[in-house]
């Protein structure tokens, strides 16, 4: 325990320090806000206007879009968060710091977990970091704040969805083994998400062929759940009548169930194959690396240039 928890620390303390990895961790997160306050959120105030005229105050607007971008940011920063971590267990593997690690008592589960426990600890705090800042500059900007019982169901989506974000950026990571191609993949990673997951613009304004792609995408579902959750608060706040509530979640906000591939499948079904491509995830990972390590404990370390 002590060996997880010292390497842990080491993880954690490594990426904090490192201000390009943390900057391009965030990097998708801050395009997708600079998007919206520069032309995203007029043109989906735009949309309000036509679909239900005058009834709603800019405020009131104001805090249904931003907040379903939050939900967006939160998801975007399940992955690169997660993915900046990683960059330091691949850069470890090329520079042969595990095979230090090897050398001691530490046992090859152990430094798998220390690395996989950082990536959940610096992901969740700093996005749960970003969702009370951004429900206050909301709640204070709009008058309109998010229900304590609301917040707390967020978290707890947020918390599955970093968890997931985890598996699927271990089992890269385990393949590809380059923190260069890492940083590549995180970068690429945001923005993809941010379009083939509604995050960006609502699928009422792409193909049929975007939703099938990002049906098959985990963050997609969770990002459905989680505008679901938070506009459902607003929802309620502000009025809405329930019979446009179902047409502002599917056609404003990309918030309504997609299934997979044109397929009905419900919500939580989605999100219980979610959950069990996370479970694949982990256990095919755990097998790349542990026969990694195994074969690395056998090589000695190559002595440095003078």
């Amino acid at each position: 325990m002590k060996n997880i928890l010292a390497l842990t620390k080491r993880n954690c303390l490594l990426f904090i320090r490192s201000k390009q990895v943390v900057f391009s961790s965030l990097i998708s997160s801050i395009i997708l806000i600079v998007l919206y306050f520069l032309f995203i959120a007029n043109l989906y105030s735009q949309g309000f206007n036509e679909l239900m005229g005058s009834n709603l105050s800019t405020n009131q607007i104001h805090a249904m879009i931003y907040i379903q971008m939050i939900m967006g940011v939160l998801v975007i920063n399940s992955v690169s968060l997660s993915t900046g971590m990683f960059q330091f267990m691949a850069r470890d593997i090329e520079i042969q710091k595990t095979n230090a690690f090897l050398l001691t008592k530490t046992k090859p589960y152990q430094i798998m977990l220390s690395y996989l426990i950082s990536a959940l600890l610096v992901s969740f705090l700093l996005n749960l970091i970003t969702l009370v800042v951004s429900v206050i500059i909301i709640g204070a900007t709009t008058s309109i704040w998010l229900g304590g019982g609301t917040f707390f169901a967020i978290v707890e989506v947020m918390l599955l969805s970093t968890i997931i974000g985890c598996a699927i950026m271990l089992l890269i990571t385990s393949i590809v083994r380059s923190s260069v191609a890492i940083g590549v993949i995180s970068g690429f990673l945001g923005s993809v998400l941010g379009f083939l997951c509604g995050i960006y613009m609502p699928y009422s304004n792409m193909g049929k062929e975007a939703v099938y792609v990002g049906s098959l995408l985990p963050f997609t579902h969770l990002t459905i759940w989680l505008k679901q959750i938070a506009l459902g608060d607003i929802f309620k706040q502000i009025g809405i009548p329930q019979e446009i509530q179902s047409s502002i979640l599917e056609q404003g906000f990309s918030a309504s169930n997609v299934g997979l591939c044109g397929a009905n499948i419900p919500l939580w079904g989605m999100i219980l194959m979610s959950v069990g491509f996370a479970i694949l995830c982990f256990a095919i990972s755990i097998f790349f690396l542990t026969k990694l390590f195994r074969k690395q404990k056998t090589i000695k370390i190559k002595p440095s240039k003078s």
